[in-house]
């Protein structure tokens, strides 16, 4: 009976270390089927890490990092949203024959990913075009057919050289108006500071210093 627990975690041991190289995915490192409850996930937590526990294994690399994956599968598998964002990315992964064509994921074969846009001229049914009729081709009216590429370049040039100079006019109008402020302002401080020279001009100092004591005291006066 003392010899049956050591040979027994011996080979438990050996058996998670084969399990181990074939995992592909979280359940699998818990030992569980995917649809496994929370439960079950949580009791295969605490059953495993107890056997992968660095305390049991101090000087083992491989068992430290087992239960490492044994944490990050858990992490994610018992938390309900994080398990649900898992399970559909690996149901998107496992797909068979999965292949990229112009940024999207398809299982389809290539000949069969075909991007169709009927409102594009390229790409339009010739025997359609009557449908098209009278119909602004750039949604612009006046524009009903394809125009060369050099048009186009070219307006887009006069468009850019225009706003440029529409730019510089409103830049010039502002830069105009606020000198144009700062110069009414300097002209009504002038008038203010001639009326107040010519006043004591015409005062006298001795009266324009009773004029500024009596304005004084009045300001001292406490309102009634």
């Amino acid at each position: 009976g003392s010899l049956a627990g050591p040979i027994n975690y011996k080979q438990r041991q050996e058996e998670r270390d084969i399990i181990y190289s074939k995992c592909k995915n979280h359940y699998e490192l818990l030992e569980l089927q995917r649809d496994c409850t929370q439960s079950d996930i949580k009791e295969a937590f605490f059953r495993l890490s107890k056997e992968l526990h660095p305390d049991k294994n101090p000087d083992s690399a491989k068992h430290h990092q087992q239960f490492i994956s044994l944490n990050e599968a858990y992490s994610v598998l018992s938390k309900p949203h994080l398990r649900l964002a898992y399970d559909a990315d690996l149901a998107y992964q496992e797909r068979p024959n999965m292949r990229q064509y112009g940024g999207i994921m398809t299982d389809a074969p290539q000949q069969k990913v075909v991007f169709k846009d009927d409102t594009l001229w390229e790409m339009r049914d010739r025997r359609e075009d009557h449908k098209y009729e009278g119909r602004p081709y750039y949604g612009i009216r006046g524009i009903n057919k394809k125009l060369p590429n050099s048009y186009i370049a070219a307006g887009a040039f006069l468009f850019m050289i225009i706003g440029t100079i529409f730019h510089f006019f409103i830049s010039m109008k502002s830069s105009d108006y606020a000198i144009e402020q700062l110069n009414q302002r300097d002209q009504i401080a002038s008038s203010y500071h001639r009326l107040a020279r010519e006043q004591a001009h015409m005062n006298g100092n001795k009266q324009q210093m009773l004029m500024l004591r009596q304005r004084a005291e009045v300001g001292r006066q406490p309102e009634q």
